[in-house]
């Protein structure tokens, strides 16, 4: 069975290195474990465009949003350790944490955080900008989380936010005295697994490690430099701060169903010759996400979604932005649980999902941010191939569309700004608009000049990059970027129309004083940046 489990995985590749190549990705490296055993790996396209050299199962690639279940699985040693209770509020072990909100200050905990349900805003727009460069120091992860808005009551609803693992990877460092968060992970996950190519540094002198590309309107991609800044010791370690290969993956993907396995069948927290603690607490769901048609399971663990097969996958994703997402496992007789993530930044995409009723695994890691979610596509047509669905689904067709999708919604901004303009308004003279404004706790703040005639913005005075703004109507200013301009740029792609607006606010003598950016899209009031004066 497994033998004719390869044949058919290895006859997708023709299929996979087409979605890559539409995809506009350089790369790709993938891994699948069936029945607790490696069954196949391969690389596909470039880790370096340039020299040509191809990706493999140890290629190191930043794992962005992968990195979440390392530092959720740390969090459940010290609790193992009895260093701390999954529900100790996180104001008793962290007391630079103080959220404004008295539920949250008082109640919230670990959990709550890990899960996504602590109902604040996620503001990912602010720490960090161009190529991956963050922002803020790692101090000022706590003031920001103690200041984030609400956008619901705590444990109300989920909402992806990727501050909860910065409270994490504090809480981390908190109770492992003299261990920052990467060598807490590297002293307890890494190195007893044998996980010698996973690291949490940019400075290591491994070889073998992909560069990172963004894919251009026209489908080539574009080299990033310098390289993203997700690290130990920087802002957001804990949600995606490590960087590793299939094979290491695998190694750890492994070691997880097997302490499901084991410690769900003894009613324990540990197994025999398995570092990992506490899995079903971790695998377990703890919020639900959205409703699906069939009822079946779609909820969120800890750094883990779940859901019944058939379901469609890919929210944590980029692709339901670009196209309608289609049933994984149509077909099949009884509902299959899938334990999945995504990892996504401005220069890698990657999908992991596990069936833990038959110890799969399967991992897809893509080295470039491309015109669609390759590594999740890639990803469903390996599962569907796995579950050998009698209603399969055309993923290239998918990849073709959702990347033509995705390209045509940046022009799309422009034109529908325009569609809504008021003309013939007339701001201030534009030197009145100049100045730095700032977020009301003064961590993050936009900064506006006037050369040459045109108004410029650039964030936390990096000056290096000055975005110019156009008058849009009344004190409205527009920064609006191509899908060209952003990628060689290394941005996040941003395609809602208000993202590109500054409304700036007068007092009444006609002054002013702010300006209201709507960086987030999951809080459509905005935020306000209060004018200094120097």
């Amino acid at each position: 069975m497994i033998e004719t489990l390869q044949v058919r995985i290895r006859a997708l590749s023709p299929i996979i290195k087409d979605i890559i190549k539409v995809s506009g990705a350089p790369g790709a490296s993938i891994g699948v474990v069936h029945q607790g055993e490696d069954i196949h790996t391969e690389g596909f396209g470039f880790r370096d465009v340039v020299n040509e050299f191809a990706p493999d199962e140890d290629t190191i690639y930043y794992l962005a949003s992968l990195s979440k279940s390392f530092t959720a699985t740390m969090v459940a040693m010290l609790v193992d350790r009895g260093e701390m209770k999954w529900d100790t509020p996180v104001s008793r072990i962290l007391p630079s944490f103080r959220h404004w909100d008295e539920s949250v200050q008082n109640n919230s905990n670990v959990i709550d955080f890990l899960a996504h349900r602590s109902g604040l805003a996620p503001k990912n727009n602010v720490w960090n900008i161009e190529f991956g460069q963050t922002t803020m120091d790692r101090h000022n992860a706590m003031p920001m989380v103690s200041s984030l808005e609400k956008l619901f009551d705590l444990r109300a609803g989920f909402k992806y936010n990727n501050w909860g693992y910065a409270v994490a990877d504090e809480i981390i460092t908190t109770l492992s005295p003299g261990l920052s968060w990467g060598t807490a992970l590297k002293t307890n996950i890494f190195e007893p697994l044998g996980m010698s190519r996973t690291i949490t540094s940019s400075e290591s002198g491994l070889d073998n490690r992909a560069e990172h590309y963004q894919a251009l309107s026209n489908g080539k991609p574009h080299l990033l430099e310098p390289r993203p800044q997700f690290e130990d010791g920087k802002i957001m370690q804990g949600a995606i701060g490590v960087q590793s290969c299939v094979r290491d993956l695998l190694t750890y993907y492994k070691a997880l169903l097997s302490g499901l396995k084991d410690q769900t069948h003894r009613n324990t927290t540990s197994s025999p010759n398995n570092p990992l603690v506490q899995v079903p607490t971790m695998l377990q769901a703890h919020s639900k996400m959205f409703e699906l048609p069939s009822g079946n399971e779609n909820s969120y663990a800890l750094g883990w979604a779940r859901t019944e097969l058939p379901a469609t996958l890919g929210s944590i994703g980029l692709n339901p932005t670009y196209i309608s997402m289609p049933l994984v496992g149509k077909g099949l007789k009884e509902p299959k649980l899938c334990l999945w993530h995504q990892g996504s930044n401005m220069c890698s995409l990657h999908f992991v999902a596990l069936l833990p009723d038959t110890n799969t695994a399967v991992v897809v890691l893509s080295n470039g941010l491309a015109n669609n979610d390759v590594s999740d596509w890639i990803g469903q047509l390996l599962l569907q191939t796995i579950l050998d669905v009698p209603e399969p689904v055309d993923y290239l067709r998918l990849a073709q569309i959702s990347a033509q999708n995705s390209n045509a919604r940046w022009p799309k901004i422009k034109t529908d700004l325009e569609s809504e303009r008021t003309h013939g308004t007339v701001p201030l003279p534009l030197p009145s608009y100049v100045g730095q404004f700032y977020n009301k706790i003064k961590t993050f703040y936009i900064e506006v000049q006037h050369e040459n005639g045109q108004l410029q913005l650039c964030f936390q005075g990096n000056h290096q990059f000055w975005y110019a703004m156009e008058h849009y109507e009344h004190d409205i200013f527009t920064w609006v970027l191509t899908r060209d301009d952003n990628a060689k740029l290394g941005r996040l792609p941003v395609t809602w129309r208000n993202f590109y607006k500054m409304r700036f606010q007068r007092r009444e003598d006609n002054s002013i004083d702010s300006l209201i950016w709507e960086h987030d899209g999951a809080w459509a009031d905005g935020e306000r940046f209060y004018r200094i004066e120097a």
